[in-house]
């Protein structure tokens, strides 16, 4: 992104389009990272879906960090280190 770019980029933003494009996300809440896909988000709180099919919905507010994984990394297997 160009620094001259008037955009704000948020964790509410990264968020709403990792819903869009079903990426999975973690997100950093109060120095716990969790996990999922988001399937749910209304600018107050987040509902993340992880592999079990287990839900956790965290406010806005009190997430630091978010990374969201690429689509192109989605499915694959990572490299043997």
């Amino acid at each position: 992104m160009s620094p001259l770019s008037s955009m704000q980029y948020t964790i509410g933003t990264a968020l709403e389009r990792a819903r869009e494009q079903g990426l999975p996300v973690r997100v950093l809440v109060e120095g716990e990272w969790l996990g999922g896909r988001v399937v749910a988000n209304d600018g107050t709180g987040v509902v993340l879906e992880d592999e079990d099919f287990e839900y956790a919905v965290v406010r806005l507010e009190h997430v630091s960090a978010v990374q969201v994984r690429s689509s192109a990394r989605v499915g694959r297997p990572r490299a043997a280190s």
